[in-house]
């Protein structure tokens, strides 16, 4: 009886956090004879062979892409089993990966799931209040597709750099382009000048990206051409998705808020022209936590706003070119 129940313990123990994390990395990383090893009985008969698993992997890292930081983790109890639950942040998808590997209660592997995250990154910048003179960085009128706190508001929100983000069109009449939008030429955005949104000097330049057709994102450089501007006091600003060639400053230039850094473009992860904007609290946004972005002196939906952050659907524009009109 004794050496019984030393068995039953030993059948319901749950997969360590190390055990859960090394296979979420075997499944970024392709490594299926490890997940062929640990897999259940179950499993093994629905996939037929490791070639099966295999297949079954490679569908989820080709979706995914390859991982680029773990933003949260976690391990919960489910019908006797557990799951572990890993958000990332990915190449080949925006706005942060979920991936969900279930465990049965002999704590053998029996499938995986990855899905968009949806819940918010944790952060501690909340409170934090804006030590740089942002303006914002484009004259006209441009439409707020994503920009707030919530991921209601803001889908950038389950991922720590982009935790703030805003990516923004222009809108005219029912959408943002003309024709059929089939080239990147019809877009209101394309091509727009962009501009340093406050003083500060240019850390790194990304300006050899090609362009993707519409509706047809390009995995692999997330932010495609981009530029990321030093305000000094720990705010770097990171402008992204521009234009093949248009950036016009280089690393360790001195650039002035206002002054002409490149044009609005569809490079990386962009599915159309729109600029992405970040502020972030490192140069380097793989490490970067997201803080919020307030800007000066803009009007929302036609009303000044001395000091504030753009929200989704609102139409923004810089209030002092505006008042040259």
């Amino acid at each position: 009886m004794f050496t019984a129940a030393l068995l039953s313990v030993a059948l319901s123990q749950a997969p360590s956090l190390k055990q859960a994390r090394a296979l979420a990395e075997a499944v970024y990383e392709g490594k299926t004879a490890q997940l062929w090893r640990t897999a259940s009985a179950s499993l093994k008969s629905q996939v037929k062979d490791e070639a099966g698993l295999r297949a079954l992997v490679n569908q989820v890292r080709n979706g995914v892409g390859a991982e680029v930081r773990v933003i949260t983790e976690s391990m919960v109890d489910r019908d006797g089993g557990t799951l572990y639950r890993r958000v990332s942040a990915v190449t080949n998808w925006a706005r942060g990966m979920e991936l969900e590997l279930a465990f049965d209660p002999a704590g053998a592997f029996t499938g995986l799931i990855a899905r968009p995250a949806v819940k918010d990154a944790p952060t501690i910048a909340g409170l934090h209040k804006t030590q740089t003179p942002l303006r914002l960085p484009f004259d006209g009128q441009w439409f707020v597709l994503w920009g707030g706190r919530k991921y209601d508001d803001n889908r950038h929100t389950p991922v720590p750099d982009m935790r703030y983000a805003m990516d923004v069109f222009i809108v005219k009449g029912p959408g943002t382009f003309t024709a059929q939008g089939l080239r990147n030429e019809d877009y209101y955005a394309w091509g727009q000048p962009l501009f340093a949104p406050g003083d500060g000097v240019v850390l790194s330049v990304v300006n050899d990206t090609p362009d993707n057709e519409p509706n047809r994102p390009r995995p692999g450089v997330l932010y495609g051409n981009s530029v990321v501007i030093d305000h000094g006091g720990g705010e770097f600003s990171l402008l992204g998705h521009l234009q093949k060639g248009s950036v016009v400053v280089k690393p360790g230039d001195h650039v002035s808020a206002g002054q002409l850094i490149a044009r609005c473009g569809n490079s990386g992860m962009s599915t159309e022209p729109h600029l992405h904007y970040q502020l972030m609290d490192d140069a380097d946004w793989k490490k970067a936590q997201g803080l919020p972005a307030q800007f000066q002196n803009f009007l929302a939906n036609g009303r000044l706003v001395e000091r504030g952050e753009p929200l989704r659907t609102q139409v923004i524009s810089h209030a002092a070119v505006e008042a040259r009109r």
